[in-house]
């Protein structure tokens, strides 16, 4: 969902959907949709289910009396980063792959830490990004400019260019520090998630096995503190016109529902795996096992679609949407399919014989 805001529109939009990609009301109502829902939420998910999938892994390898288990893991994610840097140069920029690779050694090695421990960290890993946000605002203008006193004699350097393509449209480059920001937002958001998804492994919240009580808590409680702080963020951004001035600090709020959000995600899903039919749920578990295939499928359905087939930035969110249900669609029918006849999908099959040097 957000991933083809990026495929179809200038770079920008994904920050600043007031500078391409909107047509009326409809579009305006998918932007908000989409902030409360989906951006940052689905990555923190997905990093999330990353982080006890690294745990899962070492115990099973531990379980089939692997002399090695950590070494396999490092060896295993290794392997998503080579993948993750073909995905990145080959395929699309917005890969992140790359990211969850970098962050997993740090996760092998501090997993089996106290819980208070890796609590503690997944805290301050999540707060960084709302900390970097307010200070780096500081660095830009009421224009989106760096600021003069940071701007190099040499006018041509890109540490002179501002926010750029990160917030306008019309851009080709953005400056070094907010491709700086960027990164760091991102690793910290990705590394937090991780290791609170090994918290929740070890406590067993994530594998669905407790309480129906516990998770219909945990999905009411998330989303009655998570909605009303992303929304303020997004009814923030929107009243101040998206305004330069508050490009970074503006996406704070969001940042702070994150992990509401996700834990009422996790309380949902949980909820829901106990109580939808079992013909539906096989569909949405086979995407669940094949979804590092259907990653990158979807990276390049989005490339053809958009930049191939048509023109890129000639789109409404809309019609974005449009392709993102029609994508589902495919790989909720596709990915049962596959997995009724083979017992991995073809990248999980590859990833799984590099890993075990069995190919």
């Amino acid at each position: 969902m957000i991933n083809s805001i990026f495929f179809g529109l200038p770079f920008s939009a994904g920050f600043n959907p007031s500078s391409a990609g909107h047509n009326g009301i409809l579009d305006w109502t998918i932007v908000i949709i989409s902030d409360l829902f989906f951006n940052q939420k689905m990555m923190g998910l997905f990093s999330l289910l990353f982080g006890a999938g690294i745990v899962l892994f070492i115990e099973s390898a531990k379980n089939r009396q692997h002399p090695k288990p950590r070494l396999l893991s490092f060896r295993r994610n290794f392997l998503l980063l080579v993948f993750g840097l073909i995905h990145l140069s080959l395929i699309w920029e917005g890969d992140v792959l790359t990211l969850y690779a970098i962050c997993a050694p740090i996760i092998i090695l501090l997993y089996n830490r106290g819980l208070w421990v890796l609590i503690s960290l997944s805290a301050l890993c999540m707060l960084l990004p709302v900390v970097l946000s307010f200070f780096m605002q500081f660095l830009f203008d009421s224009q989106g400019n760096l600021v003069e006193a940071l701007r190099d004699s040499d006018a041509s350097k890109s540490w002179n260019i501002g926010l750029g393509k990160y917030w306008f449209a019309g851009q080709e480059e953005a400056g070094d520090l907010v491709w700086l920001f960027f990164i760091l937002d991102g690793f910290f958001r990705a590394l937090g998630m991780m290791l609170l998804g090994v918290v929740l492994y070890r406590l067993n919240v994530i594998q669905g096995k407790l309480d129906s009580k516990i998770y219909r808590r945990m999905a009411l409680f998330g989303l009655l503190i998570g909605l009303p702080i992303t929304l303020s963020g997004t009814f923030w951004m929107i009243s101040g016109d998206y305004n330069p001035g508050i490009a970074l600090v503006g996406g704070i709020p969001n940042k702070l529902g994150i992990v509401p959000l996700v834990l009422a995600y996790i309380g949902i899903f949980s909820l829901l795996d106990k109580s939808i039919s079992g013909k539906i749920a096989s569909r949405v578990r086979a995407c669940g096992r094949m979804a590092f295939t259907n990653y990158l499928s979807q990276s390049i359905l989005g490339v053809l679609f958009f930049t191939v087939v048509f023109e890129r930035g000639d789109f409404t969110r809309k019609e974005i949407v449009v392709f993102v249900v029609v994508v589902w669609a495919t790989q909720l029918l596709c990915s049962k399919i596959w997995l009724d006849n083979f017992r991995y999908g073809p990248m999980e099959w590859i990833w799984r014989k590099l890993t075990y040097r069995s190919i």
